[in-house]
């Protein structure tokens, strides 16, 4: 009997995968990201700084040095291994996760990614900083097929002929094609300065739930104004930046809704 083969996993940063906003055309299952990838599976690694469960999912966010990847394991027989794992953990583990990506789009055509998780992994620290490494180095090697690839008449032939794989090459063409406006000095700069020898600085834990508590015992009846939400993170130490990532991955996930322009509802 012919199994199919299980789709390839792609190593990329979550900074890559948080700046892209193209769904292939032809298949909606795949995300085009800013360095010209085409996936729908990601192999990542990092460091747990947040985990919440019910009696319907377990939710984790797992951080990479450069931003956070965010996991939704649904409680059933099929993902039985695999939550196993996530109850298991806490924040500050390291976790290496396989998973298929799902999307969400906002009425602002804003994109919020979380994966599914179907392989999941407790490991070392040697283990996070190979990830780090082979995928700074993946990075790197996609952002110089793209810097080619910006020249004139160069085709994925053309970079082939430089050395480049044939993934490496068509990945450019593609950046090119959906990305032309992209900051790929900016993100070559960026992924470059992190010091994967440190480990990764954990945030707090309760984050996530300071914000969500807020919404819900400050809901006048027309919902929590973003402002207040602002100024009690600030009396937390968060910042507004992370109050704008916290309400965008609550809202991604069901937890809240914003019930009119800047004003949020809890949904739990």
């Amino acid at each position: 009997m012919n199994f199919p083969k299980r789709e390839r996993s792609y190593w990329i940063f979550s900074k890559e995968l948080k700046d892209s906003n193209i769904i292939d055309e032809n298949d909606d299952k795949y995300v085009i990201t800013p360095l010209g990838s085409r996936l729908r599976r990601l192999f990542i690694a990092g460091s747990v700084t947040y985990k919440n469960s019910d009696d319907k999912m377990i939710k984790a966010t797992v951080s990479d040095g450069l931003g956070s990847f965010y996991l939704t394991s649904f409680k059933n027989d099929y993902h039985e291994d695999v939550n196993d794992v996530l109850n298991s953990i806490g924040t500050g583990d390291l976790l290496s996760v396989m998973g298929k990506i799902s999307y969400f789009k906002n009425n602002e055509d804003i994109f919020y990614f979380s994966i599914v998780p179907e392989l999941v992994s407790v490991i070392s620290d040697n283990e996070r900083r190979f990830w780090s490494y082979r995928t700074l180095y993946i990075s790197r090697r996609k952002l110089m097929a793209i810097r080619e690839a910006f020249k004139d008449d160069v085709t994925s032939e053309t970079l082939t002929g430089l050395g480049y794989s044939i993934d490496e090459a068509e990945s450019a063409i593609r950046a090119k094609k959906y990305y032309n406006n992209y900051d790929f000095n900016g993100y070559l700069q960026m992924i470059s300065s992190i010091n994967f020898e440190n480990g990764i600085q954990q945030e707090s834990q309760n984050y996530y739930d300071i914000i969500l508590d807020y919404i819900k015992n400050n809901d006048d009846g027309t919902g929590c104004r973003y402002d207040d939400i602002v100024i009690a993170a600030r009396n937390a130490k968060i910042s507004q930046d992370k109050v704008d990532e916290i309400l965008n991955y609550l809202g991604s996930q069901g937890d809240i809704y914003e019930v009119s322009l800047k004003r949020y509802k809890a949904l739990i």
